[in-house]
């Protein structure tokens, strides 16, 4: 026993019924554990980016290109083969066969129909196929509404012109989608015309030819019950008539060597009648010239080959019975001075 030292002795505290008791057990010796590990989204490692404008008119071509990028969107030069072209608009006209890539980049044509927000989608035909979609919105193809029709200001009685149809809008906007016919008419009762034309892409061509001189007036009609229509007027001049002819000779020629000469119709005021036609007789002062008896004109030309065989001064003519002309004929004739062949001699 020590000796000045308490020490007390504090015995201990039985829990009392109130307290709860905290009980871990330890995991059991066999349980298997379970880590749950993200899943990752796999990379892509190339797709193709398409191209074309946000908004596009119905039944009007654009130009769409593909571009295979990488996932940085670089583009990929070493991407080639060949793609399919799908669109939402089942009425969309797309390329018939694949499109290629060249160096990563492939450009074609789509037109598309139907009024609203559509896709294009281009996939790569591949082991690996990749694609790529952009989308555009479709504005409703205007309607026609009236024809522009057009012709030169002033026309020629007998020559043929061609006379432009195009279909506009209520805007004088062109509709390029607007197919179908119209017939056509005339002020001129004996002009010559077609009696209808098919438009293309929203146009149209006719053929025509006037007869009568004077203001005259062509006129185009469309449309289910005739509502498009269009006029245009011309001044139609009266055709030259030819009133003589030039006959083209050279100053001198050799006896005896073969010659062309050349014959134009010409009006009263020495212009060039083209559309002179018809056969004119030839005739000579050298009586044993060679040449045919008559020649044809054509578009207001003709040529004829001769051969002078006397010496001297030489005419050719020639004569075309003409109702309308003054003397009831047109005529005309030249002159050439035929002279001996000559040899010069180098020695």
């Amino acid at each position: 026993m020590l000796s000045g030292i308490g020490v007390a002795v504090v015995p201990p505290v039985p829990p009392s019924s109130t307290d709860s008791a905290l009980v871990i057990a330890p995991p059991p010796v066999n349980a298997a554990i379970t880590v749950s590990t993200p899943v990752m989204p796999p990379v892509v490692r190339e797709t193709l980016r398409i191209l074309m404008p946000p908004q596009v008119r119905a039944g009007v071509p654009i130009n769409v290109t593909a571009v295979a990028v990488d996932a940085s969107g670089k583009q990929l030069r070493s991407f080639n083969g060949s793609a399919t072209v799908t669109s939402s608009d089942p009425a969309a006209n797309l390329p018939l066969i694949e499109v290629m890539f060249r160096n990563g980049r492939a450009s074609f044509q789509v037109s598309l129909a139907t009024a609203g927000q559509q896709s294009v989608t281009v996939t790569s035909l591949g082991d690996t196929p990749v694609s790529g979609t952009a989308s555009t919105r479709v504005a409703a193809q205007p309607t026609a509404a009236s024809f522009l029709v057009t012709l030169p200001s002033r026309v020629v009685a007998g020559a043929s012109v061609n006379a432009g149809i195009i279909a506009l809008d209520a805007a004088r906007r062109p509709v390029f989608g607007y197919s179908g016919t119209a017939t056509l008419s005339g002020s001129d009762p004996a002009a010559t015309l077609p009696e209808s034309v098919t438009f293309v892409n929203g146009r149209a061509t006719a053929r025509v030819t006037f007869a009568t001189a004077g203001v005259q007036s062509l006129s185009v009609r469309g449309g289910a019950a005739g509502e498009i229509a269009g006029t245009v007027t011309t001044t139609v001049t009266a055709a030259p008539v030819a009133a003589r002819f030039a006959v083209t000779l050279p100053r001198a020629v050799p006896v005896g060597v073969p010659i062309t000469v050349t014959l134009l119709a010409l009006d009263a005021e020495g212009k060039p009648v083209r559309s002179h036609g018809g056969t004119a007789t030839l005739t000579s002062t050298d009586a044993a010239a060679t040449l045919p008896t008559t020649v044809t004109f054509v578009n207001g030309r003709a040529t004829v080959r001769v051969v002078f065989a006397t010496l001297g001064q030489q005419t050719l003519s020639a004569s075309q019975q003409m109702p309308s002309a003054p003397s009831g004929a047109i005529v005309g004739s030249g002159t050439t001075e035929v002279g001996e062949v000559t040899i010069q001699s180098n020695g």
